[in-house]
């Protein structure tokens, strides 16, 4: 049986699938790994990182027969984690994860206001206080010696797939959270490498995602369990990977993307369109809906988490789900506002109204903010949910009473995996693009 691998590498895990050519998804796996903190940066030991992801990748393999053939590995990345290598292709420094932040004094030092505004045109994100570009920056203006030293700057996404290959490479859609490609070019952006001091050959070539990099190093392989046969296939920013994986590829259709923050993800085809409205813009397909625009509502699971285990301890999610469900729509009157008085909010409420209303207020927030997105020209006439919370059809329920519209699920947490294998599939000539991919799958829609 021919079998594909699919990665999806977050911010503090990796989810991995193992699936066969026709979308039977054989295995699933996470593993985690620890960024640590020294002063204003997250760091991450990049053995570690690699290790977690080649055990990852072990699992998987370790569930194939002796007759199956892994023909192809593709990864997909949250990304924006850089990397610095010297000559001999060793660390110079552990990977600054991108919640790392560079002070406004930094960023105003290196960057004119007009540079600073200029970013968002050119790459598709706005420039804040994080991601590659300012980490760069920031080195220039005080460690300038680190940069002299180093042979390739790269992100966490970019050093995997070296680490396996011995071949860098960058897809457009990856490079969004690097800050130094020209996204409507696909090229780099030249004035900016001359003002940090780098030079394009120290940086991974950019090709399209889908694109095969390599095969595996013999040593890697005969690590992992794979062949040196098996290609590596440049993968795509998370969240559309994760829409491809779902099937949301059309105008008026939107992910719902539940990590830790909710993003709210458009298939666009008019990247003018996605810039107006001032949210993320990535490309997305290879062939349809080329660029896509996210919103981001932030750290929303994270607020969850904290009221769950305010109100109801370490409770189980079956334990949860039965209590949201014995609650009506509008939980009596109760909700919350994620806000640090939240915890008195509770006071004299049931404990099936105070389950409910956790995740109905954050509905709520989502519906407001689907409401601005209509404005700006989004419209979501059809959502399909994916991430941790869609596990939960009590939660799902609750979330589409909400909205006010059907919302349906697809592939859950291995959307972004699933997306992984039908890139993966797409690089070695399996399937012509990613609609003829997830219809070959038979994913139910």
């Amino acid at each position: 049986m021919d079998l594909l691998i699919g990665l999806d590498i977050g911010t503090t895990a990796i989810k991995g699938v193992l699936m066969s050519k026709d979308g039977r998804i054989i295995k699933t796996v996470s593993g985690g790994y620890d960024y640590y903190t020294v002063g204003d940066k997250k760091l991450l030991d990049t053995d570690s990182f690699t290790d977690t992801c080649f055990s990852v990748i072990k699992t998987l393999t370790d569930e194939k027969k002796e007759d199956d053939d892994i023909l192809a590995v593709c990864s997909c990345c949250a990304s924006g984690n850089l990397v610095l290598l010297d000559q001999s292709d060793k660390p110079l420094i552990p990977i600054v994860g991108w919640q790392t932040v560079v002070s406004e004094d930094d960023k105003n030092a290196f960057f004119t206001k007009e540079e600073q505004a200029a970013f968002y045109k050119t790459v598709g994100w706005p420039l804040g206080c994080r991601f590659p570009a300012l980490y760069l920056a920031a080195m220039r203006l005080h460690q300038p010696e680190l940069l002299e030293k180093t042979k390739t700057v790269a992100m966490s996404a970019e050093y995997l797939n070296f680490s396996l290959t011995g071949k860098w490479g960058i897809s457009v859609s990856m490079g969004t959270p690097f800050f130094l490609i020209d996204q409507e070019k696909g090229e780099y952006n030249y004035p900016l490498l001359q003002k940090l001091g780098i030079a394009d050959k120290n940086l991974p070539p950019i090709y399209n995602k889908g694109t095969v990099l390599g095969g595996i190093l013999p040593e890697i392989a005969e690590k992992l369990g794979l062949s040196p046969d098996t290609r590596v296939v440049l993968g795509s920013f998370d969240h559309p990977s994760g829409a491809t994986g779902a099937g949301v590829f059309d105008e008026g259709e939107m992910l719902l993307s539940c990590g830790t923050s909710w993003v709210e993800f458009f298939p666009v085809k008019s990247r003018d369109l996605a810039i107006s409205t001032g949210g993320l813009v990535d490309r997305f397909m290879l062939n349809g809906s080329p660029y896509c625009v996210m919103k981001s509502i932030t750290s929303v699971s994270e607020k969850i988490d904290s009221l769950r285990e305010h109100f109801f301890g370490k409770i189980p999610h079956k334990e949860y789900d039965e209590l949201a469900a014995g609650s009506r729509f509008g939980c009596n009157g109760l909700r919350f506002h994620f806000t640090d008085d939240d915890y008195k909010l509770g006071d004299g409420y049931e404990k099936s109204d105070i389950a409910r209303a956790i995740i109905e207020s954050a509905a709520y927030i989502l519906k407001d903010n689907l409401l601005s997105l209509e404005k700006c020209g989004l419209k979501a006439e059809k959502i399909t949910m994916i991430g941790g919370i869609s596990n939960s059809p009590v939660c799902v329920k609750i979330i589409s009473e909400v909205l006010e519209k059907p919302v349906g699920v697809v592939n859950g947490q291995a959307a972004g995996a699933v997306g992984s294998c039908l890139l993966a599939g797409i690089g070695i000539g399996l399937y012509k693009d990613e609609r003829d991919a997830f219809l070959r799958f038979n994913f139910e829609k």
